[in-house]
């Protein structure tokens, strides 16, 4: 047992791909820091993949580390002054590309952190560990300059606030309990004067008159009981408006960064993850303020009633504490794991429902089934896993409380056979134990609870950690001040540490300027459109709007300013015209909208339908063809109050005849900058300036003319 250490400062992946920055914290927790996973998949770059190498070590430099990556076999581990620990990158189960952390070489065994946390701290033989290492080993050591980093997580006791704004609601459930509590020991205390005062002194009408005082006690402990549950579910729904929505509105305010690296299914699992927050500060309020109470308040009661029981109901609480402690490292590692399984189960079932088209067309309903029929049986396998170590911690529970309701009687009896206590006192104690043990169970059952809450808020943290791309203001917020040239100049643009998507553009537009901007796909149209509206930040290079650098043009202006329409637009369920208002200018009327639906040729098909405007859309209009919800979001844009409209492959859905006359449309704009991303040249030709590139380069600028006369890879593009 020697071999492990219990110095090892563990950290166990979130989400599917974070085993990577998982590893990394592990190491600067070892040396001393603690980072978030978010903040780490930030700096490494981390996308739905995973995070690379490169990006571990760039990582690593900039929290103060040198580092060095090699290329090695296992002699390595033969080396006596082997620097540890390391992260080591390997090939789990033959196909799962993954990081280990290496602490320890002895003989023939290798201890080593798997951020999995089902697998966690383990001792691996150098021959299993050889299948699965693929050579490669980061060494990092901090560097004289390095200095410990302690980043503050939000712990559960950051909602006190949100449970204080429910004060008075919560001090009603208690009063509430109290009186359900208080009518129920004077229940116990009629059974002790039933038993040891009214039958053995005939005592009928004095029997009569408080067991009807009794039903109407009964009656209200009913009313209370209501009241009690209703006002906890009212606790609940506006905890659920502080958490889930405080989630929602944080997720509006991410940078387009945090979609592209993470699945969809991981994002929404996080509200069944704030849920269990919610029903885990419920109970906390209730058995802090309330349990805890009724606990003390019952344990004098029990005493008075009989010392030597309700010292024998004490001796059996440590054995309940040491039940707690045993489950206490289980529940943690099976509710982590069974988010993430329910994160993936639901990132294929979204993936899958928005690819059917696709998943029919292919015919392969039965392999993407087998698919989700996997993860779900995986989810399935990691839920009862966990419900099978609470049932097995209840039924501990359940037999401890047995075993005491036994002795309670057993002792008891021998009282009560002595003269030391009186058969009704016994059984009223045996009663009011119920009220004892119940709410001190409760206190008990909140481990789990917060257990599961406390996984839960870790997942939450790793999303709230996440800055909102508003957060740091910008001083120019009057879009009026952007109305001039746009220029680009020496642009570099790279995805994650790849090479660059986008290598020094530069270029000019005049103000109300119409461009085409052309390519072969993976040119990098796309990414310079959404560099435009500052969906990223360029890796190197300026942008500027009228002379003023994007960097200091506050987001809410530039894409009022600008707006994008990309090339598989996206329709929401409500009403057609509910769909054109969105993001429009003020004071929009009904001509407007039709002017706008005439410019973009969908006026003539919106008023064929039943209801016209008024018409009901699904989820991204399905009921429409894919011609129809591009001229739909091109309407949308021109009645926002942009002065720039980028269009990115936004007409490839019309037929020739139509796309000609919508663009001949747009082109005759006089008032706005269109830039067209497009890979039919026929736009191209409509326009007063083409942008060609080539492999994330500028390779040639100018009028359709121009570029045909100078025959160079415009002219190529024609001819192919």
């Amino acid at each position: 047992m020697a071999f492990f250490n219990k110095n090892i400062k563990y950290v166990s992946q979130i989400d599917e791909a974070d085993c990577g920055v998982a590893c990394l914290a592990m190491i600067l927790k070892h040396y001393g820091s603690t980072t978030s996973l978010a903040y780490l998949r930030n700096l490494a770059k981390t996308d739905n993949e995973g995070t690379t190498a490169l990006g571990l070590v760039k990582t690593a430099n900039k929290l103060g580390f040198d580092t060095k990556a090699i290329k090695a076999d296992m002699s390595l581990f033969d080396v006596s002054d082997l620097p540890l620990p390391f992260i080591a990158h390997v090939v789990k189960d033959e196909n799962l590309l993954h990081y280990y952390v290496v602490y320890k070489v002895k003989g023939n065994n290798i201890l080593l952190a798997d951020p999995d946390d089902t697998v966690g701290v383990i001792k691996m033989t150098k021959e299993n560990f050889a299948k699965e290492w693929t050579g490669v080993a980061l060494f990092m050591a901090p560097k004289p300059t390095y200095q410990p980093t302690k980043q503050k997580k939000s712990s559960l006791f950051s909602f006190i606030p949100n449970m204080v704004q429910q004060k008075k609601l919560i001090i009603n459930i208690i009063l509430a309990a109290l009186l359900i509590t208080l009518i129920s020991i004077v229940g116990s205390y009629f059974l002790q004067g039933v038993i040891d005062t009214y039958i053995p002194n005939n005592m009928r009408n004095t029997l009569a008159i408080i067991a009807l005082g009794l039903i109407v006690f009964y009656i209200f402990q009913a009313i209370f009981t209501y009241a009690q549950n209703f006002l906890l579910a009212i606790l609940g729904q506006r905890l659920s408006i502080e958490i889930i929505l405080g989630y929602i509105r944080h997720i509006f305010d991410l940078p387009m960064e945090f979609f592209a690296t993470r699945k969809v299914g991981e994002i929404v699992s996080r509200f069944s993850d704030a849920s269990k927050i919610i029903d885990a500060l419920a109970s906390t309020v209730i058995s802090m303020f309330l349990d805890v109470g009724i606990v003390v308040i019952m344990g004098i009661i029990l005493a008075i009633q009989s010392l030597k029981l309700f010292l024998l109901t004490i001796a059996t609480l440590p054995i309940y504490l040491v039940v707690i402690l045993a489950f206490a490292k289980a529940f943690e590692r099976l509710n982590q794991k069974e988010m993430e399984s329910n994160a993936v189960l639901n990132s294929s079932i979204i993936e899958d429902i928005h690819g059917i088209e696709t998943v029919k067309a292919l015919n392969s309903e039965e392999q993407r089934y087998q698919k989700i029929d996997s993860e779900f049986a995986d989810f399935l396998k990691k839920g009862l896993a966990y419900t099978k170590a609470d049932v097995l911690q209840q039924a501990i529970k359940l037999v401890i409380q047995s075993l005491l309701n036994v002795l309670i009687l057993w002792v008891g009896a021998l009282l009560v056979i002595h003269n030391n206590l009186s058969i009704g006192q016994l059984m009223t104690f045996n009663a009011l134990l119920a009220y004892f043990i119940e709410p001190l169970q409760n206190i008990i059952n909140l481990q789990p609870k917060l257990q599961s809450a406390r996984v839960a808020n870790n997942r939450l943290n790793e999303v709230f950690l996440v800055e909102s791309e508003f957060k740091k203001s910008r001083a120019l917020t009057d879009y009026r001040q952007l109305q001039g040239p746009i220029s680009m100049q020496h642009v570099n643009y790279r995805y994650g540490y790849g090479k660059n998507a986008l290598e020094d553009v530069s270029f000019n537009l005049v103000p109300n300027e119409k461009i085409t901007i052309v390519g072969m796909s993976g040119s990098g149209k796309s990414t310079l459109a959404k560099l435009l509206i500052n969906f990223f930040d360029v890796t190197s290079g300026e942008i500027t709007f009228n002379q003023q650098p994007i960097k200091m043009i506050d987001k809410h202006t530039l894409r009022k300013f600008v707006n994008y329409v990309p090339q598989d637009p996206y329709i929401f369920a409500g009403t057609i015209e509910d769909n054109l208002r969105l993001g429009n200018r003020a004071q929009i009327e009904l001509a407007d909208i039709r002017q706008a639906c005439k410019l973009a040729l969908i006026d003539t098909d919106i008023e064929r339908m039943p209801l016209q405007y008024n018409s009901l859309l699904d989820e991204n209009g399905n009921v429409l063809s894919g011609g129809q919800r591009q001229r739909i979001t091109i309407a949308r844009a021109l009645l926002s109050p942009a002065k720039v409209l980028i269009f990115d492959e936004s007409t490839s859905g019309l037929d020739a005849v139509t796309e000609k006359k919508l663009v001949d449309n747009l082109v005759n704009l006089k008032d706005k900058t269109i830039i067209f991303i497009a890979h039919r040249l026929a736009i191209a030709k409509r326009t007063n300036n083409i942008l060609v590139l080539h492999q994330g380069k500028l390779v040639e600028q100018g009028t359709h003319a121009e570029l045909i006369q100078k025959q160079g890879y415009y002219y190529d593009l024609i001819q192919s």
